[in-house]
């Protein structure tokens, strides 16, 4: 049985009663336990929002408009075909990237000693300022849907070709590449560590060089391999998740 009982000075330790011995809890170990409890839910928050985010992803590469090529025509096209596919990937898509930024900024904390840290810090950064920015982009999607609908092909193109051709949108959209490397960082960051094996390293760097070869018009497979990109976030959301169940 345990019971608390109050110390006869306010100022002094709190007495607690376990199984009929007393134990003594100073005002540090009280502070300790009370901030405890909101670190604990960070990390299982950062841990969920990792795992989540490449499912996501996932999810939103898969349900995807097929289109016939790269080009601006047919992705407008493939856009303006079915709208409500178009915006559910989008919004997928977006929360995704979200939950991924979010929990990249965690992952750091996995590395215990200076091995594989300032690598994984900066990919951690890196990943994180490139997927929020590309999670705003991802409402490019809403407009081109909505000119390929009610404008010419034509000309929805051509609108669609002046936004991109804009002289500061590549300090948008150049960020893509941003996330990209800092992915790549965090997985040879936390490999470096000994928090990972080598082979997330690897399994990045085949899907990034698949996404290169890989047709448009594979659009199951492109989402595929789209999502392996993620799968360093994913490997360290159960990471996290396997740290705190060691420590709790």
């Amino acid at each position: 049985m345990t019971a608390f009982s109050p110390a006869a000075d306010a100022d002094g330790p709190a007495s607690v009663a376990v199984n009929g011995a007393a134990v003594t809890m100073g005002d540090k170990d009280v502070t300790q336990a009370d901030t405890g409890r909101p670190a604990r839910v960070l990390r299982r928050a950062a841990a969920g929002a990792l795992v989540a985010g490449p499912a996501l992803m996932l999810a939103g590469m898969m349900t995807c408009p097929p289109q016939a090529s790269d080009s601006a025509a047919d992705y407008i096209t493939s856009l303006a075909r079915n709208t409500s596919l178009t915006e559910l990937s989008a919004m997928l898509l977006h929360y995704g990237l979200i939950a991924g930024a979010l929990g990249a900024l965690a992952v750091p904390g996995l590395v215990r000693g200076r091995k594989g840290a300032w690598l994984t810090l900066f990919g951690a950064l890196a990943a994180a300022i490139g997927l929020l920015n590309v999670s705003g982009a991802v409402r490019d999607d809403w407009w081109r849907m909505v000119t390929g609908r009610q404008l010419p092909l034509d000309v929805a193109v051509r609108i669609s070709d002046t936004v991109d051709g804009s002289a500061f949108m590549p300090l948008w959209s150049g960020t893509e590449m941003l996330a990209f490397l800092g992915l790549l960082a965090l997985s040879a960051g936390l490999a470096r560590a000994g928090v990972v094996g080598w082979w997330l390293t690897a399994v990045y760097l085949a899907a990034f060089a698949g996404m290169t070869v890989i047709p448009v018009q594979l659009t199951y497979v492109v989402g595929a391999a789209f999502t392996l990109l993620f799968l360093p976030l994913a490997v360290a959301g159960v990471r996290l998740f396997q740290r705190d169940r060691a420590a709790a």
